[in-house]
């Protein structure tokens, strides 16, 4: 907080507070960086806010410094208390159990520790953090009992770090059936369709069998395989 002259008090956010400091020094380079205007001319130093506004002018001294008589006002912070003992050794202990607390306070196991008394509310950090999953419903899924029964597909990339070959990403198809898995290395996405066909082409040839599913995440890249159903031959 800088006051002026004519008593108005000007202020620059966004700064830090060091209590114990002695000595503040303002960065020029930071407060441009930050949107305010410096000025310095004949002798004089001025600083405008992002909004034109003057915020300080101050004359140079005699070893070449621009001194700013600078005050942190009145420190805030926002703070809670807990006036219950068993809550606030429920928080320290993070979030240990009521139940857990009582036996230590009961068993005198924790110098310092006071009676814990369980409160009837509930702790609500406490039902959603220790929640669990529900179960997946059996039944519900198929494997492929065949191979390219099932193939699943997708595209990884782009990588920052392009390969020895000018690739920054990959394509994998899996067969459900096997597990076995074929990846391609790609330049760029619009290559998916033709490294889709020679897959298609090697894996006929080589099992026989057609791709009857093909599941990917619906990308862009697979939108002309979906579109030509050029999976199911």
């Amino acid at each position: 907080m800088i006051t002026q002259n004519n008593g108005e008090k000007k202020y620059i956010t966004d700064v830090y507070y060091v209590p114990a400091m002695k000595s503040n020094i303002i960065s020029l380079g930071q407060l441009l960086e930050k949107g305010y205007e410096v000025h310095m001319k004949n002798r004089s130093l001025s600083i405008k806010n992002k909004n034109g506004e003057l915020v300080v002018q101050v004359d140079m001294t005699r070893n070449r410094l621009f001194t700013i008589d600078i005050e942190s006002g009145e420190v805030k912070c926002m703070k809670t208390a807990i006036k219950d003992d068993s809550w606030l050794w429920h928080l320290r202990y993070g979030h240990l159990g009521f139940t857990g607390m009582k036996l230590l306070s009961k068993a005198k196991m924790v110098n310092g520790l006071p009676e814990i008394n369980p409160p009837i509310q509930l702790c609500e950090a406490c039902i959603k953090g220790k929640q669990h999953r529900q179960r997946f419903e059996v039944g519900k899924s198929w494997r492929a009992r065949r191979p390219l029964e099932i193939v699943h597909t997708d595209i990884a990339g782009p990588f920052d770090i392009p390969s020895l070959g000018g690739n920054r990403y990959y394509l994998t198809f899996i067969d459900d059936y096997s597990r076995k898995c074929w990846v391609y290395a790609l330049k760029e996405k619009s290559e998916a369709l033709a490294k889709f066909k020679e897959f298609k082409a090697m894996t006929k040839k080589q099992s026989g069998q057609f791709i009857k599913i093909l599941r990917s995440d619906r990308g862009s890249e697979y939108k002309k395989i979906i579109k030509k159903n050029l999976f199911s031959d």
